[in-house]
């Protein structure tokens, strides 16, 4: 978010940041989750991520729902 922040001109710290860096920040971030999520529970962390996945997209919200 710093580096994202620095590109929208949000902050002002003297770092050179561009959208690679935010990208590939971003998928860190997204591996680091994922594989905090097996080592809490490497048995059920897939299912658990497709439950809450299918909870918090529009999509499968307003399927439900109907």
């Amino acid at each position: 978010m710093h580096d994202l922040h620095s590109l929208k001109g949000q902050i002002t710290c003297g770092d050179d940041h561009d959208w690679a860096g935010v990208q590939s920040d971003l998928v860190g971030a997204v591996i680091a989750a994922l594989l905090a999520m097996h080592y809490i529970d490497p048995d059920s962390a897939r299912t658990t991520f497709d439950e809450i996945f299918h909870r918090r997209t529009r999509r499968s919200r307003e399927a439900s729902a109907a």
